[in-house]
Order: C-alpha cells, then structure tokens, then sequence
C-alpha cells in the first residue's frame, strides 16, 4: 500500500548527478570546490543533494548537512551550527577538540561541547574576531575531511543571513588544495534582482570559485518514468504521461503531490495485481503545493497582493491596461505591483507582445485564483467582462467566459454562440463544438435547445467526426420536428444524411483505410437542393486528407447528391 507517492530512483538528473560525483572524487583528492545547485522549488535539488550523500558515505567521505531557515530573525551561522553541531555530537568531541589548539576558544563560543575550563573567550564583535571564528571553523573542517575527505551540505541558501553568507564566502575563497566539496542549494524563483545572495553567486561565477548547476523541469519521458516508478513499474500512456507534464509543468515535487492526491480521492487505485485510474478530467492542485504557493503572496504588501488577485482572474495571461482597470487602482500603484511580481518571480513579460505578463506557472495563477471566496470571484469575472467587452481586440470567448463565471447567464448564451460562430468563420470546427458544448447545460428546453444540437451536431461533422455529429443531429431534427420547424428540419436532415453515409462508409471500406472526407469552406448546407447546389461556387472543395483515388460520377457536393 502506498502512504506516500514518492519515486525511489532519481530520473532525469543522471547528468548533474554524474558532475557532482566527479567533483566529489576531485575533492577527495585534494581539489577542493564549490558546486551550486539552483531550481525552483520542488525541482529536486534536495533529492540531488541526498543522493550524493549517499555516495559520499560508501567511500568514506565525512558527510555534514545543515540548513537556513526562512525565519525573520534566524540565529546568525545556523547551517553551520547545524551541520558541524550533529558532526560533533556523533563524533567524541574530546578528540577533536585536542588537535585544534588555539582553535578551540573561538569555536567554544558557538559550539558549547568544545569549551574548556580556562579565561572566558574574547568577543568576536570585531573584524579581528570574526576572522578567527572562520580561521577556527576552516581548521575544524579540514580535520573531518582529514582521512576520507568531506561533503558540506547547505540548503536553502536563498534564507541564509548575513552571517551565513560572509563565512561561506570566506570558505569558498580557502578551499583550493583541501579536501573538501561544499554544496549548496538555492531556489532560483527567490533570487529576484534585489536579493542579497545574488552579488555572492555571480562573483563566485566571474572568478570561476563556484559551478553553478541548474536544474530544470523534466521532459515527459522523464514524467513517464516516475510516474512508472512510483507505480510499480505501471505502462504509462501518452496521454496520462502529456497530462501530468502539462499539469505538473514537470516539477517532480508538484507531480507527487498530484498522484498522491489522486490516490487519496481514489482516482488512482490498485486491482489486484495491477494500478488503475478512472477517466480524470482534471487533477486540482494539492494543498501542500498551493500553501507554498500562498505563502509567498502573502510576503507581498496587501495592495500588491490584490493586484495579483485580479490578474489570476484575468487568466494565465493579461493585458496591463485591462489589469489597470479591473484592480481599480492607480497606474503607478499597479507597475509597482507587477515590477515587484517580476522581481519575485511569480510574473514574466510576455516575449514579443507589448503590455502583456503572464505567470511564470500556471499552478501559481490557479493557486491565487482558487484561494478567492466564490462571491469575489464572481464579483472580479463581472468587472472583468465589462471591462474587456469594450477592448476591440478582446474575443468573444474570452468576454463569454468571464460572463459564464459571473452567473450572468442570458448574456453568456448570447456571446458564447457569437464566439462559435466567429470560430466557425476561422475554420475552428473543434473550438465552435467546444462552445456550443458549453452551452448544453444552461440551454436545456425549446427550440433554442434544439438549434443550438444541431449546430453542434453540424460542427462535429466539419471537424471530421460524423459519428458524434450524427447522434447530436438526430436530436436536434427531433426537437425541432416537436416544434413544428419541419422545413428547418429538413435543411439539418441533410446534413445527418451525410454523417451517416459518412460512418458507414469508414465502416465498409476499412480494408482500404478510412473513408475519403470531402468538405467544402463554409458550413451553409441550407441553400443546398437536391437538383441544384447553390451553397457554395464551384472550385470552393477542399479534400482534408489524402485518401482513395475518387471514382468518376459519385456526388459532387455535400447536400448528399
């Protein structure tokens, strides 16, 4: 039984694990560096980090780990503290204290376990000070890297105080010949243009004193392979595999927490010797990931915060003009906004388009726009209707859209079946049917019901699925026929003529392949008669695909003829 989705081999990091190893055997020998480790959240950089561990321990090499913490107020060396601290503890202190000499008095002030009866320590607040307390943290480093060499693990540099920074720096600056490999991790979506650590890391990069590895998303067949893993080496699909990868933006953190979901709502469950999964639609994020995604809106200031609310109504993308008007906000207050919503990562410019940001994943605008109680949603999709119905270069889908979420339903139907019908005008059959779809729940009686069937039924058959268009036709000429619209009827009977003829067709020539489709550009079948075919000129046909040869004398336009 499976408590925790989690993938016990490392996927799609051979590579970056593969030049850590050789670091570390480098530093084992002598050549002591620093490698950097830099990802977005949930990437894997600590699952790298363990993975090395591991390999450090089977030759020998003295592993210490610590981490900062993202505290406000955090003791000042805190990884330090922590990593030496647990080497201390594990090790006999009487040991090491004895071969560190002069060393051990400033060591004693922040390690208690290697103080000593004799004259109280003098301060470090000064220059001279410190300078001893990092001479006396190198001295007792090089010690446990002494016999098999040493991995110092730093994480989450990214909330490292002051301190933290400035005694790293000075060991990054002392490693050369010693038998030491320093890694450290940082999460890239902190690292806004602001952030103190940035000036430490691109000095180490301009005098070649750090490696900088940074990890990205998996590709999909790396989301295969875990999502295989995790399940007992389960076939994965092409289809759940692109779902998950478009779902998870491949952050292998984000896509355990999904399958981990799934597993607790039991879309994903085990039979007999074998896992299966229901038909999902849709996975909604899980709550550990939108909390961290949560989190750092909430650092931003309130009237920043609200900015970022409205753009994750307005979509994964938005316009900067129509953000203006839908936050209610003065312009300078909503650059400010986004210039602070770009520094931190959580927005990007979109390329090529002018006044345009988008969210760098769309996780973070579905986090934000779900954490809105269901009356400010709608109340924000109202305004944002209004708001966009007046751009000329909004679509009609979009503004429909925001008319749905806003419950305003009469307005809703009236756009939606205006954007079909733009979608048709462009050729888009499967954007149209898509549309009209939408709209079965709300229009369910009269003969809006049945005309709105049989323009889906017409689309499905354009986009080249005469199955589907000829059950949706079907009930669409009967509810007309109820209506008393018979001569209507009858133009759509044409059309389920030919999507039957069409189905059968595929079925008696599947020795040669599917059926050849024929379509013309448009979708007005209605001026179509038997003896004439006055819907479209001559020279209009247009063959979808290549298929049979066609034989002389079979029909010549689409009224069935």
């Amino acid at each position: 039984m499976i408590i925790r989705a989690v993938c016990r081999v490392l996927v799609g990091r051979e590579e970056e694990l593969s030049t850590l190893e050789d670091a570390l055997l480098a530093a084992c020998r002598g050549e002591g560096s620093v490698m950097v480790l830099a990802g977005d959240a949930g990437m894997g950089k600590s699952r790298l980090c363990s993975e090395l561990a591991t390999q450090a321990e089977k030759i020998g090499a003295t592993v210490m780990e610590g981490s900062c913490s993202e505290a406000d107020l955090a003791l000042p060396y805190l990884p330090f503290l922590e990593a030496i601290g647990n080497y201390l503890s594990s090790a006999e202190s009487a040991r090491p204290r004895g071969r560190l000499g002069v060393h051990v008095r400033e060591l004693a002030k922040v390690f208690p376990q290697l103080a000593e009866d004799g004259p109280a320590p003098t301060e470090t607040g000064t220059p001279d000070g410190r300078l001893r307390l990092f001479e006396a943290i190198l001295a007792l480093l090089g010690l446990a890297a002494e016999e098999h060499g040493l991995l110092l693990i730093i994480e989450d540099l990214h909330w490292a105080d002051a301190s933290t920074r400035e005694l790293l720096d000075y060991l990054t600056r002392r490693l050369r010949n010693r038998r030491m490999l320093v890694l450290v991790t940082y999460r890239r979506d902190e690292m806004h243009r602001k952030h103190p650590l940035l000036p430490t890391v691109q000095g180490w990069q301009r005098s070649r004193l750090a490696q900088v590895l940074e990890l990205d998303p998996l590709q999909p067949d790396g989301v295969a392979r875990m999502v295989s893993s995790i399940f007992d080496n389960t076939n994965v699909g092409e289809e759940f595999r692109d779902f998950m990868h478009a779902r998870s933006e491949g952050n292998p953190f984000v896509l355990e927490e999904m399958l981990k979901a799934a597993i607790d709502r039991g879309d994903i469950y085990r039979e007999e010797a074998d896992w299966q999964r229901k038909p999902i639609a849709e996975l909604r994020i899980p709550e550990t990931v939108r909390d961290t995604i949560l989190m750092r809106v909430e650092r931003l200031e309130a009237g920043q915060a609200e900015v970022l609310r409205c753009a994750a109504v307005l979509g994964r993308s938005f316009d900067y003009q129509a953000l203006i008007r839908l936050s209610d906000q003065e312009r300078t207050a909503v650059e400010t906004a986004l210039q602070t919503a770009v520094q931190q990562q959580l927005l990007e410019e979109e390329a090529g388009s002018r006044g345009r940001y988008r969210f760098r994943h769309a996780l973070t605008q579905e986090a934000i726009y779900e954490d809105l109680s269901a009356p400010t949603r709608e109340r924000l999709h109202s305004a944002a209707a209004d708001v966009l119905s007046e751009r000329a270069e909004t679509s009609r889908a979009e503004v429909a859209f925001h008319l749905r979420s806003a419950n305003r339903w009469q307005e809703a139907v009236q756009v939606t079946m205006e954007a079909a019908a733009a979608a048709e005008a462009r050729l888009g059959y499967g954007e149209a049917a898509a549309l009209y779809s939408l709209l079965l729940p709300l229009v369910t009686t009269g003969i809006d019901r049945a005309r709105l069937l049989c323009r889906l039924g017409e689309a499905y058959w354009l986009m080249g699925t005469p199955g589907r268009g000829a059950e949706t036709l079907a009930d669409g000429v009967a509810l007309l026929e109820q209506a008393g619209e018979s001569l209507e009827a009858a133009g759509h009977r044409l059309t389920l003529g030919r999507c039957l003829w069409e189905k059968g067709r595929a079925r008696g020539l599947s020795r040669w392949g599917p059926a050849a489709s024929w379509r013309w550009s448009t979708s007005a079948l209605r001026g179509c008669t038997f003896s004439t075919c006055t819907a479209v000129p001559r020279g209009r046909w247009r063959r979808r695909r290549s298929r049979r040869p066609r034989r002389p004398g079979r029909m010549t336009c689409g009224s069935g003829r």
